[in-house]
């Protein structure tokens, strides 16, 4: 019996310090195995990834893929690169990996296939305890990955109902319309000629090899061509067509696109200088607050797109949080459930800001799980107090 349920929540149920082994999910024929231990993720796969889904990982590390080394492929018939796990490690063995590329390649796939994972409707999971396990510091954590993949799905969803699956076939019925101009487009005439020459039946993933783009901004950058019929797409060809589609919006919630920038060298009379990232869409507002702040000593980081930042996010560990709640590509409220469900942040003080009194008036009602509200415009007095308030509630807990 196959049972509705959450992807998201199958997996943290696994990032435990106590787990040790693996989660094993199936769904319409294609099976998915995560292997954990102490909450940190050891690999991850499912049954239908191929050589391709290698060779777009080897090209997006910057490595030469199975067809360019295919000739150096000693001691390994073509029917045993199916497996992807035993063809990494010929390639390290045969010297076309070091271990650092080997680790960087077993992750990305492992992320992809928890990204899968991740959008299933339904499934069968089962708990496979393990013992004597190793583990390694290079091993990520597998809750940070999670909030990684929840806010990468936020931008995926902007795209659907036009692009269904990153594993969909583009195609230009009438190559008349690529000098149409399109609103949001991107490429230029010239580019859009050359792209619909390598489509040939190529997947949105496939075409990101030739592009050297990750498959998100490759479908970010032809989705306004869908949208206006310049380009449609096939559904995905067998074996990827059993894989889960992106999963619908569950509501018409305001969506979002917030960039890092480098910390500020402010210095602070503490022993320890405080951490703050600032999360808004607009430079001015983040240029002031970060002159208010670092005047006083803080080591401030600004953040516009949090969704392309969250790794660096997550290796900042702030001590405190200021995000705007209303952003044009995903909303402050959301993005704030998604970080408090991270063991790194669930106890940082988050404060939510917004110039809209009745959009904080409604990120209260949501339950974010904010820990405080700060109405726009404010003073260096108003930020400081409030932001001293909860850095010394979190000091003193």
């Amino acid at each position: 019996m196959v049972n509705t349920f959450s992807g998201t929540d199958q997996c943290r149920s696994i990032a435990q310090p106590d787990k040790h082994g693996f989660l094993k999910v199936t769904y319409n024929g294609v099976t998915w195995k995560i292997f954990v231990s102490q909450g940190k993720l050891r690999y991850a796969n499912h049954s239908v990834q191929t050589l391709d889904t290698l060779n777009y990982h080897l090209a997006q590390l910057g490595h030469e893929t199975i067809t360019q080394l295919e000739a150096d492929m000693d001691g390994m018939s073509p029917a045993a690169w199916g497996a992807v796990s035993s063809t990494i490690e010929h390639l390290f063995q045969q010297g076309k990996l070091d271990a650092a590329g080997r680790a960087g390649l077993k992750n990305a796939i492992a992320k992809e296939a928890l990204e899968s994972m991740l959008w299933l409707p339904a499934g069968n999971a089962e708990w496979h305890d393990e013992s004597n396990v190793t583990v390694s510091d290079d091993m990520p954590e597998l809750s940070q990955i999670l909030t990684e993949l929840e806010a990468r799905l936020l931008s995926w969803q902007k795209l659907t109902p036009n692009i269904e699956s990153p594993h969909q076939q583009p195609y230009c019925p009438d190559t008349g319309k690529l000098s149409q101009s399109v609103p949001n487009g991107m490429l230029n005439p010239g580019l859009l000629a050359m792209l619909a020459k390598l489509m040939q039946n190529k997947s949105i993933g496939e075409l990101s090899i030739f592009l050297k783009q990750d498959r998100l901004k490759v479908a970010q950058l032809l989705h306004p061509y869908i949208q206006h019929g310049v380009m449609q797409l096939r559904d995905a060809a067998a074996p990827f067509n059993l894989l889960p589609n992106i999963p619908a919006l569950a509501s018409a919630a305001p969506t979002a696109t917030p960039q890092l920038s480098t910390p500020s060298a402010g210095g602070n009379s503490s022993s320890k200088r405080q951490k703050i990232v600032c999360i808004d869409d607009s430079p001015a507002m983040l240029e002031t607050i970060e002159g208010y702040l670092g005047s006083e000593g803080f080591d401030v980081a600004t953040v516009e797109n949090p969704m392309e930042s969250l790794s660096t996010m997550f290796a900042m560990k702030p001590d405190l949080i200021l995000m705007d709640v209303s952003m044009p590509g995903i909303n402050g409220n959301r993005l704030c459930q998604i970080l408090k469900r991270s063991s790194v942040f669930k106890e940082v003080p988050i404060i939510m800001v917004s110039g809209n009194t009745g959009a904080l008036d409604k990120a209260k009602s949501e339950s974010s799980g904010a820990t405080d509200y700060l109405t726009k415009p404010f003073s260096k007095a108003d930020l400081l107090a409030i932001v001293d308030t909860h850095l010394k509630t979190a000091v003193a807990s």
